[in-house]
This record gives structure tokens, C-alpha cells and sequence, in this order.
């Protein structure tokens, strides 16, 4: 019962935000007693004299009521941001005179017939259109596409610039020429507007940007470069983590995959997107949550390697205090997720890293870096045997390039903030991903099996013959290897060094001499007299045939390995004394 009330919940929240979002082809019905609704924000590009028709902005659609008693009494507003503050800001002032504030500024360069015909700008229309004609401001039909009732043509000569949609309940009296207020009719009234960048009839030149936004520009090749770059990333990686199965790269493996569904569900959304003008909103929801929890996933396995997990320890120390930092960041990240999608304010040009959940995350990053710092500088100063230095190596370049990965994401907040809101989006989305992926790539390259067996520590499967000669480890004994946690006391050091160091005969197995056979015999007696002294010969052990007093030392020690060898103090001379 309580999982089934948690996912009705989770999906009433998710429809919620679905709803939210806004898209560039507009549909809908709009009830005349709301008095205003605002609906939508659209960036059009910089006009091409040269090239008019393809660079200027169009809005056009069909805005209709089922009862024909409704044409023509309210408005339908596009203005740019200089007009548009204050027509809004005054849409909360209630009175007689609210629609004559809205407008006033408005009325200072909007033509309106018959009351404004001096005024040049074309910033209004009256609706509801008669159903099946032209609305009643469009006096020239060529300038309206086939198919609709009306079409702005927007030309920014300077530069891109935002252009606000809204619906008002204001209608202007042919008499007076004064505006009044008609909340005292409530209807619904239906609308499907598009808004584009270039001709319609000629958006096959540019499909990935005639659908959109000025802001969203570039956006589509952003998210294809990322996922073509990312395709031979994970293949290469994929091949190299079969190689040594271990708990990091495990962890690692599900990151990176993580963010490669994420910018691949995002690319899905805006190709379908440049095609229809509405995408697959939830694509786009999935996807930006799937970045963001890999990015927190991703921050954990930093946190556990700076604590020297599975490298120089197979105990996770404090692991309360480092489970707690990371839950408080994915808390953080989730709320932050849910206020971009819900709390931003499409009025004004702000995003959702000035909100407070953006303040707060980036101040705990920056905690969560000095924090890291520390770890690190802790687990550097670990006490590594000669054997294991490349484990201090390999902290070195991870403290290196880490250290900036958590460092980038605030100051690129705080120089983003000095562009127009226009360039900012598609700044901040190019350099994070550019960032995730070389920090992907870093690791890669230190996580390479021929690498990282020098200091993961606990493998699951260890590497084959071929790649242990190619990193020169075909000569590391038993206790060398990294598959197992040892912590190498002063007398096995001794005695591995020891061992390494002399070089003695070998005794060889051969027909048992004299009917020695027991493995507890202490010495073997030769024909001639001479007495060989062995230590700890297994049953596996083979004797020197008693005839050859120089035997042959074989050069490579394979040839021990395979045939049981015993290093052991051996007197040729005969003597008692080792």
C-alpha cells in the first residue's frame, strides 16, 4: 500500500512537471476569466538583410472561440523585452484602469487600427479571429502563410533578442479608443501558435535551429558531438573493465553509462524537437536526471578513492561521515533538478544556477572539495613499501586533475553569470560536458588494466599471461600480486628479499637413493659419502642426481615453477656447516 501511494505521488510530481515546460509550437485553451496568461518566451535571431525571408522570425497560427459573439475582444500580445517589464509588471494591478497601464507604453509605438495608425510596430492582434478568415488586423493576406490566421514578421537588426507572448482579457473601443477590462466574459478561447527562426517554406535549410530558440542554438550539435564522442569511450572502456573486474570500475562503468543515457535522451528529445516544435518532454526530464545522478554517483567513487578504498585499504573509513556528505549533495542536486523544471523565472533572464538550491550547491561543492583535499592529503601520506609506489603515483595524478574537476563547475558559474542570457546556456552545457568527459577519460586512462594492477588492490579477475609480460609483471611471485590486501611486515620483507637475493643449488628428484623416500628425512647420503642437507621439501621436491656433483642452474625461473623447485642450503664440500 505505502509503495503504491509513493508511486502515484512520484507520478502525480512528474506529470506536474511535464506541464510546466514549455515548447514552441502552442496549443491550448485559455479561459477569458483568468484575465491574463502568459505564454511563452522566444529567442529570434540576428536579421540578414541579404537574406531576409530566411533569417527573420515568424509567428503565426490560429486563435479561435466556438462562439462567434467573442471575435475581436481581447488581445493577443508579442512584444520585445523593452516593452514587455512593463505591460507584465502591471498585470497584477488590479482596477479599472489596469489594461490603459499595460498598454501604455505599448500604445507609444503600436499600430492599431483605427485608433493608432501613425504607430509603426506591429505588436497586437484582436481575438478571437472569425473562424475560417483572416483575424481582422492582418490588412495584407500575403503576409499571413496559408493555413493561418495570422503572422508576425520579426526583424532584429542588431542582435538576437527574446520576444514575449501573452494573452490579456483588454479590449480596445473603436469609439474611445480607451482600454477596458472584459473579465465579465468567461469563455475558453483556442489557440495553436508556432514560433520560428527563418521561413517555414525553407526550414529544411537549417532543420536544428528553425524550430528553436536562439538560446537553444547549437544545442542539437552540442548533444551529437558528446554522443558521438562517448560511443568509442565507453567501447574502449568496456573492453578494458572485462579485462579486471573490480568494485571501482564497477562503480565507474555505471557513471559512465549514466551520462551516456542522459545526453542520449537529451539528443533524442531535440531531434524530435527540430521536427515537430514539442519533442518528448519526458525524454528530456529522464535525461537530465540520469546526468545528474551520475554526476553524484560519480562523486562518491572520487570521495571512496581519496579515502584509499580497494587502494590502499579494503576498509572504508569513516564511511558514516562519507555517505552522509554525498547523500546531502544528492538531496541537493534532486531539489535543484525539481526548482529548475518548476520555479524558473521565464519573465526575467535568470537561471536556475541564481536560484538558492544553485547558491547552495555550489558552496557545498566547493566544501566537498576542501574536504577531498584533506582525504587525500591523508591517504598520500600512507606509508607505501618500495613494491607499491606506483599506488603514490597514480594519487598523484588523480589529486592533479580532480581537484580542478571540482573546482571548475563555481568559477564557471560566476564567469557565465557576465553573458547574455542568450549565449549562457549553451556555454555552461558545452564546457560541463567537456569536463564530465575528460574527467571520464582520466580515469580511463589510470583504471587501464596494465596500469591499474600496480594498485587496485582485491581484483576479481586477474589478467592474462600476455598482458602481465607486456607491463613486465610476468616475474612478480605470489606476494607481489594485487589481488590480495597485505600489509608486509619488516620480517617477511626480510626474508622475500632474502630470498630473491641468494642464489643456491637446486636439489632434483631422481630414483630414490639408497631407498630415501620419507619427506621428514633431515639429510640424504650420496655414494661417496657426502651428505646434502635439506629445509622444508615438500613431496614435490626433486633431488640432484647423486652423480653430477656440478648441476645445471637454469636461467628462468619458470622452469622451477613448473617442476617444484626448493631453494636450499646445500654444502657440496660434504661438511656439516651450512
Amino acid at each position: 500500500m505505502k509503495f503504491e501511494i509513493v508511486s502515484m505521488s512520484f507520478g502525480i510530481v512528474f506529470l506536474q512537471l511535464l506541464q510546466t515546460t514549455r515548447c514552441l509550437h502552442l496549443t491550448g485553451t485559455w479561459k477569458t476569466s483568468e484575465f491574463y496568461r502568459f505564454l511563452t518566451k522566444f529567442g529570434f535571431q540576428k536579421t540578414d538583410p541579404g537574406k531576409l525571408d530566411d533569417t527573420q522570425g515568424f509567428v503565426y497560427g490560429n486563435v479561435t472561440a466556438k462562439d462567434s459573439k467573442l471575435n475581436n475582444k481581447f488581445t493577443l500580445v508579442l512584444v520585445d523585452s523593452d516593452y514587455f517589464l512593463e505591460f507584465y509588471g502591471n498585470q497584477s494591478v488590479h482596477g479599472a484602469d489596469t489594461c490603459s497601464k499595460m498598454f501604455r507604453k505599448i500604445d507609444t509605438m503600436a499600430f492599431d487600427y483605427p485608433c493608432h495608425t501613425d504607430k509603426t510596430e506591429d505588436f497586437l492582434r484582436k481575438i478571437p479571429c472569425p473562424s475560417g478568415q483572416l483575424c481582422i488586423d492582418e490588412d495584407n493576406p500575403k503576409n499571413v502563410l496559408p493555413g493561418y490566421q495570422f503572422t508576425y514578421r520579426i526583424q532584429n537588426s542588431v542582435q538576437p533578442r527574446f520576444w514575449y507572448v501573452s494573452l490579456v482579457a483588454c479590449h480596445r473601443t473603436s469609439q474611445s479608443c480607451s482600454w477596458q477590462e472584459r473579465t465579465d466574459l468567461d469563455f475558453e478561447v483556442e489557440y495553436d501558435i508556432w514560433l520560428v527562426n527563418g521561413d517555414p517554406a525553407s526550414k529544411h535549410l537549417n532543420p536544428f535551429e528553425h524550430q528553436f530558440s536562439f538560446e537553444m542554438h547549437d544545442v542539437f550539435e552540442i548533444y551529437a558531438i558528446f554522443c558521438l564522442l562517448y560511443i568509442p569511450t565507453i567501447v574502449v572502456w568496456l573492453m578494458a573493465f572485462y579485462k579486471q573486474l573490480h568494485t571501482i570500475t564497477k562503480m565507474f562503468t555505471v557513471c559512465i553509462c549514466g551520462e551516456f543515457a542522459g545526453i542520449s535522451f537529451n539528443f533524442l528529445h531535440v531531434l524530435i524537437f527540430a521536427f515537430n516544435g514539442v519533442g518528448a518532454e519526458w525524454l528530456k526530464v529522464l535525461g537530465n536526471l540520469l546526468g545528474i545522478l551520475a554526476e553524484c554517483l560519480f562523486m562518491l567513487l572520487l570521495l571512496v578513492i581519496a579515502k584509499g578504498w580497494t587502494v590502499t585499504s579494503l576498509t572504508l573509513s569513516s564511511k558514516l561521515h562519507v555517505i552522509g556528505i554525498w547523500t546531502v549533495y544528492t538531496v541537493l542536486n534532486t531539489v535543484f533538478f525539481i526548482v529548475s523544471l518548476t520555479k524558473v523565472d521565464l519573465i526575467t533572464n535568470v537561471d536556475e544556477w541564481n536560484s538558492w538550491p544553485g547558491y547552495v550547491i555550489v558552496a557545498f561543492r566547493l566544501v566537498v572539495m576542501i574536504w577531498f583535499f584533506f582525504e587525500l592529503r591523508a591517504t598520500m601520506r600512507h606509508d607505501f613499501p618500495m613494491t607499491l609506489l606506483a599506488r603514490l603515483d597514480f594519487y598523484h595524478q588523480f589529486a592533479a586533475y580532480y581537484l580542478v574537476w571540482f573546482i571548475y563547475l563555481p568559477v564557471l558559474v560566476l564567469i557565465a553569470n557576465q553573458f547574455s542570457y542568450l549565449w549562457r546556456y549553451k556555454t555552461i552545457l558545452s564546457i560541463t560536458y567537456g569536463a564530465d568527459w575528460l574527467s571520464f577519460l582520466v580515469l580511463i586512462h589510470l583504471f587501464w588494466p596494465s596500469r591499474s594492477v600496480l594498485y587496485l588492490i582485491k581484483g576479481e579477475q586477474p589478467l592474462s599471461q600476455y598482458d602481465l609480460e607486456a607491463i613486465g609483471l610476468d616475474e612478480f611471485d605470489n606476494e607481489d600480486t594485487v589481488y590480495e590486501s597485505r600489509r608486509f611486515s619488516s620480517k617477511q620483507e626480510s626474508y622475500r628479499m632474502k630470498k630473491q637475493e641468494t642464489t643456491l643449488p637446486v636439489i632434483q628428484e631422481a630414483n630414490p637413493v639408497n631407498g630415501v623416500t620419507e619427506r621428514n628425512k633431515k639429510a640424504v647420503e650420496t655414494t661417496d659419502g657426502s651428505v646434502k642437507k635439506r629445509t622444508k621439501i615438500d613431496s614435490k621436491t626433486k633431488l640432484l642426481d647423486i652423480n653430477d656433483s656440478s648441476p645445471k642452474i637454469h636461467k628462468n625461473k619458470d622452469y622451477y615453477k613448473e617442476n617444484g623447485t626448493a631453494y636450499t642450503n646445500v654444502n657440496l664440500s660434504g661438511s656439516d656447516e651450512d
